[in-house]
C-alpha cells in the first residue's frame, strides 16, 4: 500500500475527517497507522504503545482494510483480549470504516464454540421444560424468547440472566453436535459464523480462540495455510498485546483436577436430566457384557481417581498449605503418586481401546450414532486427563512448572494437578512469529521506558528482530491529573495488617467526601476490599453514597450503574485494573491501595522468579518489578479516556515514594502533576484541584 493513501485518510480535510462528525486529527495515530503499514509491506514484527486517545483501533484496522484489498488471498487475524472490546471492533470500528473506505472487503466476527447457542439443544429444552419455557419472566422462558429472534446466538448479546449451568445446556458443544446431519446444520449460529470467517479476509477473534488456534497448530504439526482452529491466515494483529505472557501460558499449560475428572466419568454411567446414563441408551446398539465391561471400567477409574484425590488432599495438609510448587525435595511424594497414577494411566488406554472396539462392532442409527460419538469423546478426554498425570510425573525431565493446588467448590472439593511453561517465549518463538508474514502487537503499556525490553523478554522477542513504536496520549496529563503519593502512609505487612486497613478506610472516606464521589478504587486482593468495604459501608451511605462491589453484581452491570451514578464509588480488584473506560465526570479519582506486585505464593510466578535468581538476573528486578509496574501503568490509565476529563490518582503505597524502585514505577507513567503530599492535605488537594 503507498503511504499517501495513509495521509488521505487520516489528515487533516482527508476521508475520515470529512465522514465522521466528532474526528479530530491525532499525529500520533496517523504515525502509528504509517508503522504498520510499513510493516504489512516489508514483513515482521512490529511493537507499537499507543497511549490512551491515540486510537489505535482505527490505526490498524486501515492498513488492514488497505492491504487485504490489494492481496485478496491473504487474510489478517485481528485478536483481543476481551470480548467487549471484540464485539466493539467488529460492530463499530471496522463496519464504519469499511463504509468510508467502500473497501468491499468481506469481514467476521469469529468466537470459542461455547459461546454460541445451539438451536437444536435449545428445542430439547423447550420439550423438557414446556412450563417454563413459555414463561418469558422466567431464566429459562427470557433465553428461548431471545433465541427465537437472535441473529448471532451469541451469549454476550444476550442482555437477560443466564446462569452458567443453563448456558451450558443450550451452548455448541461439540458433544452434542450432530454436524451435518443436524436439522439446524443451514441455520447453526456456530457454523454460520464458521463459514462467515472463511469467506471473509479479516477475522476478528480473542486472545482465546487465537492461543486455542495455535496449541492445536503446535501439537498436530500444521502450518498457518491450513485449516486450524481458525482458517489459514497469514498476517496477525494482537491488541492488549500486554496480556500475551499470561494467556499463552494458559494455553501450554496441562492440568489433571480430579472433580472435572469425576464429572466426566458421571456423564456416561450415571442418570442425566432425567434421561437413562449415556451408556444405558446405547445397550440396545452395543452388546450388553461390552456395557457392563465399561461400567466396571468407568467404576475403576473412579475408585483409582479417589486414591489419588485422597493422597493428595493428605499431602496438602501435612504441609499445611493449599497450593505447593514441587521442587526436588518432592521426590519421595512423586514416587508415591506414580505408584497410584499408574493404574490410573493404564486403565484410562484399557478403556479407550474397548470402546474403540465396541464403537466399532456396534449397530447405530442417526441418533445413537451421536451417542457413540459423545461416549468416543469422554473416553479420549479420559485418556487426555492420564497423559497430564504422567507429564506432572515427569519431573525433572523439563523446566516446567508443576504444582498441586486444593479447589473448594461449593458441593465438594478437589485438587488440580498442574503443569505449565516456565517461559513461553520459545514456543511463540517456533509456533508464532516464524510461521507468519505480518504481526503487530499493540497495547497502552507495553513499554516501561526499556525500549520494549522488559516485554519482549517474556514474549520471546529480545534476541530477534522488531520494528518498534511509542506514540504517546494525546491528553494533557500535566494539567488535567494530579497524581497524589501522600510520603506518611504506612507500610503494608502480612503480620499485622490493621494499621494499612484502617489508614486506607480513614484516607478514602476522607477522599471521597472532597471528591463527592466518583471514584474507582482499586485492589491487589479482595480480601482487603471486603475488610475496607465493611469499614466504610455504613459512613459512606450516610453520606447517600451508591456503594459499588466486586462480586454482588457481574462485572457489566457494575461498570453500567458506576457511569449512570456520577457520584457513586466502586470497590473493585484484579479485572478492574483494565478494560475499564469511563469517560467524563463518572470517574474522578481513582485510588491505588497498594502496589500491584504479584503475590510470591504464586507458583508460576516464584518458579520464574528463582529461575532468574538462578540465573544471576535477580528475580525482582528482572520480572517482579516491571510487572506490577505494567499493571500499575494500566490502573492509572483508567482516569483520562477523553480530552475533557480531570482528575486524581491517588496511591496509598509509600513505597512509590520511599523505595528506590519507585522512581522506575513513577517514570514508567505518563508525567503529571505530581505536588509532594501527605495525608493530611490530600482532602483539600482534592478539592482544589478538582472544583476551584
Amino acid at each position: 500500500m503507498e503511504t499517501n493513501q495513509i495521509y488521505d485518510i487520516f489528515d487533516v480535510g482527508g476521508l475520515l475527517d470529512s465522514n465522521l462528525k466528532y474526528y479530530e486529527f491525532r499525529e500520533g495515530q496517523l504515525d502509528m497507522s504509517l508503522l504498520i503499514a510499513q510493516t504489512y509491506t516489508n514483513g515482521g514484527v512490529s511493537a507499537i504503545e499507543a497511549g490512551t486517545g491515540i486510537g489505535k483501533s482505527y490505526a490498524y484496522l486501515v492498513p488492514a482494510l488497505l492491504h487485504a484489498q490489494e492481496n485478496s488471498k491473504e487474510r489478517t487475524v485481528i485478536a483481543t483480549n476481551t470480548i467487549n472490546l471484540q464485539k466493539q471492533l467488529f460492530d463499530k470500528d471496522l463496519t464504519q470504516l469499511e463504509n468510508i473506505l467502500e473497501s468491499g472487503v468481506k469481514s467476521a466476527l469469529l468466537m470459542g464454540r461455547s459461546n454460541y447457542l445451539c438451536i437444536r439443544r435449545v428445542q430439547e429444552l423447550i420439550k423438557d421444560n414446556s412450563k417454563e419455557a413459555e414463561d418469558i419472566n422466567s431464566e429459562i422462558g427470557s433465553l428461548v424468547a431471545w433465541a427465537k429472534k437472535t441473529t448471532t446466538g451469541l451469549r454476550s448479546d444476550y442482555k437477560g440472566y443466564c446462569s452458567a449451568h443453563l448456558w451450558s445446556q443450550v451452548n455448541s458443544d461439540p458433544d452434542f453436535c450432530y454436524g451435518f446431519r443436524c436439522p439446524y446444520n443451514q441455520e447453526c449460529f456456530y457454523y454460520n459464523a464458521r463459514r462467515k470467517a472463511h469467506d471473509s479476509q479479516i477475522i476478528i477473534t480473542n486472545h482465546h480462540l487465537l492461543f486455542t488456534d495455535l496449541a492445536y497448530r503446535q501439537k498436530e504439526n500444521l502450518s498457518y495455510d491450513v485449516e486450524g482452529v481458525l482458517p489459514p491466515f497469514q498476517n496477525l494483529i494482537v491488541d492488549e498485546a500486554h496480556n500475551i505472557e499470561r494467556n499463552a501460558t494458559a494455553f501450554f499449560s496441562s492440568t489433571y483436577n480430579t472433580s472435572y475428572l469425576k464429572s466426566v466419568v458421571d456423564k456416561t454411567i450415571k442418570t442425566q436430566r432425567g434421561k437413562r446414563s449415556l451408556l444405558n441408551q446405547l445397550l440396545s446398539h452395543i452388546d450388553e457384557n461390552v456395557i457392563e465391561q465399561l461400567n466396571e471400567r468407568f467404576n475403576q477409574l473412579i475408585t483409582f481417581n479417589q486414591d489419588i484425590e485422597t493422597y493428595l488432599f493428605t499431602f496438602l495438609n501435612d504441609i499445611k498449605d493449599k497450593s505447593v510448587l514441587i521442587e526436588a525435595h518432592h521426590k519421595s511424594f512423586l514416587d508415591d503418586l506414580e505408584l497410584l497414577a499408574l493404574p490410573f494411566i493404564k486403565g484410562s488406554l484399557s478403556l479407550y481401546s474397548l470402546v474403540e472396539s465396541a464403537l466399532e462392532k456396534g449397530d447405530f442409527d442417526e441418533e445413537s450414532e451421536n451417542l457413540a460419538r459423545q461416549l468416543h469423546s469422554y473416553t479420549k478426554e479420559l485418556v487426555s486427563l492420564g497423559n497430564s498425570l504422567n507429564l506432572f510425573l515427569e519431573y525433572g525431565s523439563s523446566e516446567d512448572v508443576r504444582w498441586v493446588e486444593h479447589h473448594k467448590g461449593r458441593k465438594e472439593n478437589s485438587v488440580t494437578l498442574h503443569t505449565t511453561k516456565l517461559t513461553v517465549g520459545e514456543d511463540l518463538n517456533n509456533n508464532l512469529y516464524a510461521k507468519l508474514r505480518t504481526i503487530i502487537f499493540t497495547s497502552a503499556t507495553l513499554d516501561l521506558k526499556d525500549d520494549f525490553n522488559y516485554w519482549a523478554s517474556r514474549v520471546g522477542l529480545i534476541n530477534q528482530s522488531f520494528s518498534k513504536g511509542v506514540f504517546n496520549s494525546p491528553f494533557d496529563f500535566q494539567n488535567k491529573l494530579m497524581l497524589l503519593t501522600p510520603l506518611d502512609a504506612p507500610v503494608f505487612t502480612e503480620k499485622d495488617s490493621e494499621p494499612f486497613i484502617n489508614y486506607c478506610s480513614d484516607t478514602i472516606y476522607k477522599s471521597t467526601l472532597s471528591s463527592s464521589g466518583g471514584a474507582l478504587l482499586l485492589f491487589t486482593s479482595y480480601a482487603m476490599l471486603v475488610q475496607v468495604y465493611n469499614l466504610l459501608e455504613e459512613k459512606l451511605k450516610k453520606e447517600n453514597f451508591t456503594l459499588l462491589k466486586q462480586g454482588d453484581e457481574d462485572r457489566f452491570t457494575l461498570l453500567e450503574k458506576f457511569k449512570e451514578d456520577k457520584d457513586s464509588i466502586l470497590f473493585a480488584t484484579d479485572s478492574f485494573w483494565e478494560g475499564v473506560d469511563i469517560p467524563g465526570e463518572s470517574l474522578r479519582v481513582v485510588v491505588i491501595t497498594k502496589l500491584p506486585f504479584k503475590v510470591p505464593f504464586d507458583p508460576v510466578f516464584r518458579a520464574r522468579m528463582e529461575s532468574l535468581d538462578k540465573e544471576g538476573k535477580g528475580g525482582f528486578f528482572a520480572l517482579a518489578l516491571p510487572e506490577a509496574t505494567m499493571r500499575l501503568k494500566q490502573g492509572f490509565g483508567r482516569l483520562l479516556r477523553n480530552k475533557l476529563d480531570k482528575g486524581i490518582v491517588l496511591i496509598l503505597d509509600s513505597r512509590v515514594v520511599s523505595k528506590g524502585y519507585g522512581r522506575f514505577m513513577l517514570n514508567a507513567l505518563p508525567p503529571s502533576f505530581h505536588p509532594e503530599t501527605t495525608t493530611d492535605r490530600i482532602d483539600q488537594k482534592i478539592e482544589d484541584f478538582l472544583f476551584i
